[in-house]
């Protein structure tokens, strides 16, 4: 190693530190998004399912809240802020239930990125009311 060379290895490492945090971090935002936009995909499935069994316009809508709530809580800190939205076509037998939640990703304690505090992500499913049920 000739004398010009010396702590060149030093001063790299002290140049790359920086970029490579911010990458770790960029990672991490993307990991968080992606996981609570597949959280609202599921805390949606539930919620139109649950909202497809029930007889009644009110108890589906209280039944889509209540199990899209329970499946967000189960999957911890991904979503803070929710709301449900259901479209039940009366429920009539054959019809469809769509429920679509929305929930916010908190990004506040990823510091240093610049990132907003926050990022909304949006889950929509559909289920089919049973056809050979009974009206409501």
């Amino acid at each position: 190693m000739s004398g010009s060379d010396r702590g060149s290895a030093s001063a790299e490492l002290a140049l790359l530190t920086p970029a490579l945090l911010a990458l770790a971090m960029l990672m991490v935002l993307a990991g968080r998004v992606v996981d609570a936009g597949t959280t609202a995909d599921e805390a949606a499935h539930a919620a139109a399912r649950a909202a497809s069994m029930e007889r009644t316009v009110g108890a589906a809508q209280t039944a889509a809240a209540s199990v899209s709530s329970q499946t967000l809580a189960e999957h911890g800190r991904g979503c803070s802020d929710h709301s449900v939205a259901l479209d039940h076509g009366g429920l009539a037998p054959g019809g469809a239930v769509t429920a679509v939640v929305e929930c916010r990703v908190s990004l506040a304690d990823l510091t240093g990125l610049g990132v907003p505090g926050g990022y909304t992500v949006r889950g929509e499913s559909t289920a089919v009311v049973d056809t050979y049920r009974g009206q409501p």
